[in-house]
């Protein structure tokens, strides 16, 4: 875009026009109540992003013993989600929801009970078998709008979800709270911080049954692997695998990275978790305006590359305040991109194989989260605190190179 075309683009994107542009002109039942389980879980994850990594630090484990511990959940969705996705096709969607429900109760009951390692990774190995069911609630949300809305209800969900993280992150002033009112221990603080964001975790599944009620599903006659849009997965899978790979490495141990380099505490985690979050929660919502008026492709590609170059800063940061500046903006920026590559993944598939295909989504996401959670661990404790930002920036430039050369056939869909 030119320079001169700017200030007329900014001007066409107000709040009139991306409450236009994230809000479907009609939301049923089941999409509300889809979206209230959204909701609990960004609150969620917003609590255990502040606070989980810095209560493990607190009972004495390093990095190299959380990258393998979290490892568990990435491994498990990986192997898991394709015959997820294949039962969901199969049996129905409410039916895999139910199974990771109940994985996810267990795990959150291990989790609570663990003193060790091996108990630890146990209860993540489980979170990862509800998270490998969860490979369904994509198809079963896009099941609840047409197709020319598909960008603005990917929007919405995104823009909901992260919000509600936001708020969530700002449980991170609970721990020093309870130290300073009741006189416990920091780790002790952190654990009934977490047994609130854990009891959510279970209760979220409620809604997302419910959201299955009423649905007719076209389910596969039969196990079929055979996807008649194989090549878009590929293609797309690829590219996630990659980027998932590149940012993973360093921000999937960020609490530890930010603890460690600056002696951040829970309460700074979370504010600073907060901002970001609800920047990624304007970008998301706002991915369908962009996409009208940038194109989707360049929308994806410009937002990626700007994204790289935040990245490459933060190591350089000479303070917390100028980290968390640069971490802001790269979260901005990034995630922009997820719910149109959602929507284009949605739009290529036919019915009946959507939870397969996404299963295998899953695989790319996960399976890049297993890798760089072991190799982002092994980096910090054996190079360098900063070398996993060094290359997970520079790979987030070449996966921004590559998506228009690779999904070019696919850009006419997103305009």
């Amino acid at each position: 875009m030119k320079a001169t075309q700017i200030q007329p683009f900014l001007k066409k994107i107000d709040s009139s026009s991306l409450l236009k542009d994230v809000m479907p002109s009609k939301l049923s039942l089941n999409a509300k109540l889809f979206l209230a389980g959204g909701l609990i879980n960004g609150f969620s994850n917003g609590v255990f992003n502040a606070v989980l990594q810095l209560y493990m630090v607190s009972l004495g484990y390093n990095a190299q013993n959380l990258g393998f511990i979290f490892m568990m959940n990435s491994l498990a969705s990986t192997f898991l989600a394709v015959p997820a996705g294949l039962l969901g096709d199969r049996y129905g969607k409410k039916k895999m929801i139910i199974i990771g429900s109940i994985a996810v109760t267990t795990s959150m009951i291990l989790f609570f009970m663990a003193q060790t390692v091996e108990i630890f990774a146990l209860a993540f190995l489980l979170i990862g078998v509800s998270n490998a069911s969860g490979t369904v609630f994509t198809p079963l949300y896009a099941s609840f709008f047409d197709d020319d809305e598909m960008d603005k209800a990917f929007g919405l969900w995104g823009l909901l979800n992260i919000s509600a993280m936001s708020l969530g992150s700002l449980m991170g002033y609970m721990p020093p709270l309870l130290v300073s009112t009741i006189g416990i221990s920091i780790s002790a603080s952190y654990r009934y911080t977490m047994m609130l964001a854990g009891s959510l975790f279970v209760f979220q599944n409620f809604f997302y049954i419910m959201s299955c009620k009423g649905v007719k599903e076209s389910l596969s006659e039969r196990f079929r692997f055979n996807l008649k849009s194989r090549n878009v997965v590929i293609k797309i899978c690829l590219i996630t695998l990659l980027i998932n790979v590149a940012g993973g490495i360093m921000f999937s141990l960020f609490p530890y990275y930010v603890n460690k380099k600056f002696g951040v505490e829970s309460a700074a985690l979370g504010t600073l978790f907060f901002v970001s979050n609800l920047f990624m929660a304007f970008s998301k919502g706002a991915a369908a305006t962009f996409s009208r008026r940038l194109g989707g492709m360049r929308s994806i590609t410009v937002g990626i590359t700007l994204s790289a170059l935040f990245f490459i800063a933060l190591p350089l940061s000479p303070s917390f305040g100028f980290l968390s500046l640069m971490f802001v903006l790269r979260q901005g920026t990034r995630f922009m991109s997820d719910p149109l590559i959602s929507s284009l993944f949605m739009r290529s598939l036919a019915e009946d194989e959507k939870s397969t295909a996404n299963s295998i989504m899953t695989i790319s996401m996960n399976g890049g989260g297993a890798i760089s959670l072991w190799l982002g661990g092994t980096l910090m404790e054996k190079v360098s605190l900063d070398s996993p930002a060094f290359i997970g920036g520079a790979s987030t430039i070449l996966a921004a190179a590559l998506i228009p050369l690779i999904l070019r056939k696919e850009a006419e869909k997103l305009g």
